[in-house]
């Protein structure tokens, strides 16, 4: 439990100091990267409990159902048909990316395709490490795509 503490007191601290230098995704990305840091330079700090993972899932999952109500079934009713051929685009083109980067770096082909798959970081990570993907390596690629573009 002391681990447990550890973990979340250097997250929030890395949080909010993302989020005070206008970070996007500041409490995500600052708590991802304080704790990353915390764990290279500190040997004694273990993986953190799984708990916190799921924890983390059941909060996103609320937090995008909570955002749900008439009127955005309304509008997504009308964009359907130009969202549907964007969506049928974009996959093809992150199945494509996906089998170019897993072919030239070796890395299989869940992680490749997660890692390029345009969304966003905590849902592609979430999803990611269900399917059995290197969750570390998309969430940081996924990182990448997000603070670059």
């Amino acid at each position: 439990m002391k681990n447990a503490s550890r973990f979340l007191a250097i997250g929030l601290i890395g949080g909010l100091i993302a989020i005070i230098l206008h970070i996007p995704a500041g409490f995500m990305i600052g708590a991802m990267v304080t704790v990353s840091i915390s764990r290279l330079v500190c040997l004694n700090l273990d993986k953190a409990p799984r708990i916190y993972g799921e924890i983390g899932k059941i909060l996103l999952g609320t937090f995008i159902g909570a955002t749900f109500d008439r009127y955005v079934l309304v509008q997504l009713g009308s964009l359907l048909p130009p969202r549907a051929v964007a969506m049928l685009g974009l996959i093809a083109i992150g199945l494509a990316l996906g089998w170019v980067l897993s072919t030239l770096i070796g890395l299989d082909a869940a992680t490749a395709l997660f890692s390029l798959t345009p969304g966003g970081l905590p849902e592609m990570t979430a999803v990611a490490q269900e399917v059995g993907a290197d969750s570390r390596v998309v969430a940081t690629l996924q990182f990448l795509r997000l603070f670059f573009s």
